[in-house]
């Protein structure tokens, strides 16, 4: 079996030469690993940033799907989710419409089947590339007049 810090560091190497920006942006980041977060996450840590991931999780992807995982992470941090999140009083709700907007910019295939996507939410008919507010106020309009699935 792999090490899970020897694949993390394949994969790092492989998103460096095939998307360098997020390659690079990447390797800037405290990397752990933790059993207690059900997939992958990022937050804030000190003055940086910290890429979070379980184990468990990080062995049921495909190459690709370690490869867009890791750019979804790092666009949470590009787009300023980390710091827009604390005006947003559902958490919850924030992270689906976080989600909703970054899995847009991802070639689906290089994510994992049960991510959140425009066609997550059928009957509401979101539009596209609409913004991290816009999905989260439609997705509270949703929620609060019952329509939300």
């Amino acid at each position: 079996m792999v090490d899970k810090n020897q694949s993390l560091a394949s994969t790092s190497k492989a998103l460096i030469l095939e998307q360098p920006f997020y390659g690079l942006f990447l390797i800037s980041l405290n990397k752990v690993w933790r059993n207690d977060l059900p997939t992958a996450g990022v937050s804030i840590n000190g003055i940086n940033q910290q890429l979070a991931i379980n184990e468990t999780f990080w062995f049921t992807l495909t190459d690709n799907q370690k490869k867009g995982v890791l750019i979804h992470e790092l666009m949470h941090i590009g787009f300023n989710h980390l710091i827009t999140r604390d005006n947003y009083n559902d958490k919850k709700l924030f992270n689906i419409a976080a989600d909703l907007e970054i899995n847009q910019y991802i070639d689906r295939d290089w994510l994992p089947k049960e991510g959140i996507f425009l066609d997550s939410f059928p009957t509401l008919n979101l539009p596209t590339k609409a913004g991290t507010d816009a999905y989260y106020k439609l997705l509270q309009e949703a929620q609060e007049n019952g329509s939300s699935p």
